[in-house]
């Protein structure tokens, strides 16, 4: 119970409040309480000689016809517990008596600073307060003070003096009042929420209405009722208790009784029955006739209910309880509430489905909920699924939240032409900064295949270590063991930055022919990466240290350079020129590579150095702006393997002059009553740069930019720093804007075009021939989103002479919601690719929906890429299949993946996720929303 053993006035509290407590009290005193803590145990029984022989009683006979007009009760009938001799022998020694008092209030509060005092002062104040009622009854309404009212007496002493006066009224108003007051004022702050055909507001769970926006699979959410506290900042177990009942019966010595409505209420805990009994002596309580206990996020309903004030544990027995924030429920037959997260259930069941519904549920001897650390475990437990029980295991250990423990996760499995495989992985939970997963594959024609992934997070980085192994049954394969190997580093250390992304496999096919479960590099490109790189940051400057080389995993491709190592500088000293910045950049690297089997400039390795310093303006005004710049590019080599007639240390310098400028030109309109806004901003750039002999320089790193929009106002028409492009050229550009009167923009459309006036004569390759058109294509780009549901957006080159179109990107999405998104995409590059992409995610009501995907090459005439699924997901579970045929190297591949999701306890299968979230429109946005709002709200 929430009256813990902490300091002495909390049963002080309770104690006053079982006599106060109720709007009709019965009580059989000669002696007033003295109570003492004694080995950290509280001792009500001692006589009244401690206290003093003037110290008065608490009810007299004085005070017996201040309300003629309620009849008298036997003390029998009030007290069926007490012994009728022990009235008897008191009485005749006090002449106590069964006594009405009328009052003012039903409801109690028991001021700290009441409560701290001695017993014997509190008595003589309470004796105060019955001699002085006839003063204060006129000023008193008939009425139950509301706790509003009560709180207001903490505050205020004096009031809290004048309203406590002991008192009772007739028993049938009394209730009346009760529960009217119970409607106005109850302790826990009930939302409004529209009925429904079926009602479990009994376990605080609300149907969503028709106002309410869709949520998803879920009809309704559980509610947590704010419970009013006094204090905010006291804590719980040192706050006031607030106590209310219809009536109360209290044996000096042994035993109080509350009755009808009982409520108690410490901070933001609350107990509530029909009928509570407290031992003065012992200290142990008990409610019965059915219970319910609150505290923020946990709701438990039972029969009855146990413990004692001086503990923290309590006892329910034929119990109900839900867990507001973890989405749980369930019933036991006793559950023990431990701590304020700790729940001990016995003979329990747990389920994550909403109330009316056991789709699926835990039964088990003992499950033990700790919503702290946030797992739950069972001992000897039944997984039943539609009332079959699927599932048995002697310990079992789950997840409350999102937090992991060690223990089996659950398994996948994919089923395809080629073969089959079942993945089961087991989680360690190392420390909260380290965990490591275990994955044993068993595929139907391979062998075993296990997989480890650790990870560690300190305040400075996150890094993973990857290790796979597979051990192959055919032995007379010539490897016949393949492994994977990967590190994954990010650090930060004040100024200095760290990354190493390294990634090995044992044989080219390692990735082909395996489904790994590791997130390593795959070498999508025919290349794993394998770098490291350290990086400073000054005031003024940054540089850094790269090594990066390659495994490349396909004989038929050249084998990139590496670079071992690269050393980058680069900086902006500050200066006193408002609109002038100085800029500068320096590397030097050295390339390396395995030149085995290859001839000619391909066997070339050495140095480059690369320096590239700079001058710029910029005049900028609302109107316009002007960009002027004046660079240097510098590039110097030392050589290996150079071919005959070339130098082994050529250099080159280009200087580079660029002109950048623009004007803004706006206007307003209105279409539909709804008002715009209309840019147009015509650009011009001037760009020179002189033609320089670069036939000498190897290709390490560079290659000839895709023509795009933006691609006509770059100063290099190449990447990598090999080659400079030279050219005499201007560049037109006209971008116009529709802005909503929000400010968001809903149209942005841009065209472009370039003229030359002279033959381009750098190449990647010195044999290919200058490039002599005197204009470019025309370079578009289209963004149009009307509303939040549809963007399209549109590249796209045309031929100067023809305007025939030689290279496109159109990609519309349409996103109706989170679950109705549909996709097309089109790509087009003359004489190299022409596909089309249509992909869809699309509810077909609340709980089934489908998606899909096709992907056809118009070239080769051919379907390389289809997928359809069909899911169904409620409160309590969902299920997905999907069917894949998928066209790799002429080659086709048909998968089945099934996946079986217990929400809030984990899933089975093989989730399609990973091959489909790059193909469909907003696949991977949807699986975040939903697990995130369909049961979080």
């Amino acid at each position: 119970m929430f009256l813990q053993k902490h300091s002495s006035y909390n049963l002080r509290l309770a104690i006053v409040a079982a006599i106060l407590g109720s709007t009709q009290s019965t009580a059989i005193a000669s002696q007033p309480w003295n109570c003492r803590e004694i080995n950290g145990q509280w001792d009500c029984s001692a006589s009244t000689d401690t206290l003093g022989s003037d110290v008065p009683t608490l009810f007299t006979d004085d005070n017996a016809d201040i309300d003629s007009a309620v009849p008298r009760q036997s003390i029998s009938n009030q007290l069926p517990l007490a012994n009728k001799s022990a009235d008897v022998s008191t009485s005749a020694q006090n002449k106590a008596s069964n006594t009405d008092i009328k009052g003012a209030s039903d409801k109690y509060n028991i001021a700290k600073d009441i409560a701290a005092e001695p017993i014997s002062n509190t008595v003589k104040q309470q004796q105060k307060k019955t001699n002085d009622y006839s003063n204060s009854q006129q000023a008193l309404p008939a009425a139950a003070k509301s706790s509003q009212q009560a709180l207001a007496e903490i505050a205020n002493p004096s009031v809290a003096q004048q309203a406590t006066a002991t008192n009772t009224t007739n028993t049938t108003s009394s209730k009346t009042q009760n529960k009217d007051a119970a409607t106005s004022d109850n302790l826990t702050a009930i939302p409004r929420i529209e009925k429904t055909a079926v009602d479990f507001k009994n376990l605080d769970w609300y149907a969503y209405t028709d106002q309410d926006q869709a949520r998803g699979a879920c009809k309704g959410r559980y509610i947590s009722p704010e419970i009013m506290t006094d204090s905010q900042d006291t804590p719980i177990d040192l706050q006031t208790v607030f106590v209310s009942a219809d009536q109360s019966a209290t044996e000096i010595g042994k035993e109080s009784i509350l009755k009808g409505n009982v409520d108690f209420q410490q901070g933001d805990k609350s107990f509530h029955s029909p009928l509570a009994k407290l031992n003065q002596e012992s200290g142990a309580y008990s409610l019965e006739n059915g219970v319910t206990f609150r505290q923020p996020g946990l709701l438990i309903t039972g029969s009855n209910a146990e413990g004692n004030i001086n503990e923290q544990e309590t006892r329910l027995y034929n119990t109900k309880y839900v867990a507001h924030q973890q989405h749980i429920r369930g019933e036991a037959k006793v559950m023990i509430r431990k701590t304020a997260s700790e729940l001990e259930i016995e003979q329990g069941t747990y389920t994550f489905c909403p109330p009316g519904n056991e789709d699926w549920k835990i039964s088990a001897d003992n499950i033990s909920l700790d919503t702290e650390a946030g797992f739950g475990k069972a001992k000897h437990a039944k997984l039943k699924l539609f009332g079959a029980t699927v599932f048995y295991t002697p310990v079992f250990y789950f997840p409350l939240d999102d937090r992991r423990l060690s223990g089996f996760l659950y398994p996948s499995f994919k089923f395809s032409s080629s073969q089959t495989e079942v993945a089961i992985p087991y989680y360690f939970n190392i420390a909260p900064n380290i965990d490591d997963t275990l994955t044993a594959t068993v595929f139907s024609d391979t062998g075993l295949l296990l997989e480890n992934e650790l990870r560690y997070l300190d305040q400075n980085s996150t890094n993973r270590l990857s290790l796979g192994y597979l051990t192959v049954d055919n032995s007379d394969d010539d490897n016949n063991a393949r492994w994977v190997a990967g590190i994954n580093h990010t650090g930060n250390y004040g100024r200095y930055t760290t990354v190493i992304d390294y990634t090995e496999v044992s044989d080219n096919d390692y990735f082909d022919d395996l489904d790994t479960n590791l997130d390593v590099d795959q070498g999508d490109n025919n290349h794993i990466n394998q770098t490291a790189k350290v990086s400073y940051q000054a005031d003024t400057w940054q540089s850094s240290v790269l090594l990066q080389k390659y495994q490349t995993i396909d004989d038929d491709t050249t084998k990139p350079y590496q670079r071992l190592p690269e050393f980058r500088i680069s900086g902006s000293p500050k200066e006193d020129f408002d609109n002038i910045s100085f800029n500068y950049r320096a590397t030097f690297t050295r390339f390396d590579r395995d030149i085995t089997g290859l001839t000619d400039t391909d066997r070339i390795v050495g140095d480059r150095v690369i320096f590239n310093p700079s001058i710029s303006g910029d005049y900028s005004q609302t109107w316009g702006y002007l960009k002027p710049a004046v660079k240097l590019w510098h590039a110097s080599y030392n050589l290996d393997n150079q071919v005959d007639g070339a130098a082994n240390n050529p250099s080159v310098s280009v200087p580079i002059l660029e002109v950048d400028s623009g004007l803004y030109f706006d206007r307003d309109f209105t279409f539909q009553d709804t008002g715009y806004t209309q840019t147009l901003e015509p650009r011009l750039y001037g760009l020179y740069v002189p033609y320089q002999d670069q036939s000498d320089l190897p290709d390490f790193d560079t290659s000839e930019l895709t023509f795009t929009y933006d691609s006509l106002f770059r100063d290099n028409r190449f990447s990598g720093d090999d080659r400079i492009g030279d050219t005499q050229q201007i560049s037109l550009g006209l971008t116009s804007r529709v802005l909503s009167d929000k400010g968001s923009e809903i149209l942005a459309a841009s065209i472009g075009h370039a003229f030359y006036f002279d033959d381009r004569k750098v190449r990647v390759d010195s044999d290919d021939d200058a490039l002599d058109d005197n204009e470019s294509d025309f370079a578009t780009a289209i963004t149009w989103r009307p509303n939040k549901r549809l963007r399209t957006s549109f590249d796209a080159t045309f031929d100067a002479n023809s305007f025939n179109n030689s290279e496109m990107t159109l990609d519309i999405k349409y996103e109706q919601d989170t679950n109705n998104v549909y996709g097309f995409r089109h790509r087009f590059t003359e004489d190299v690719r022409k596909q089309t992409t249509l992909s869809y995610l699309s509810a077909i009501n609340e709980t089934w929906s489908t998606l899909g995907l096709v992907q056809y090459d118009w070239l080769d005439n051919k379907v390389i890429d289809t997928a359809i699924g069909l899911e169904y997901e409620s409160c309590c579970w969902k299920t997905r299949l999907v069917v894949r045929n998928e066209l790799d190297s002429d080659v086709r591949d048909t998968t089945i993946a099934l996946q079986f999701v217990l929400q809030g306890l984990g899933g089975f299968g093989k989730s399609p996720t990973t091959e489909l979230r790059d193909k469909i429109k907003g696949y991977e946005q949807r699986e975040y929303y939903n697990a995130n709002n369909n049961f979080n709200n």
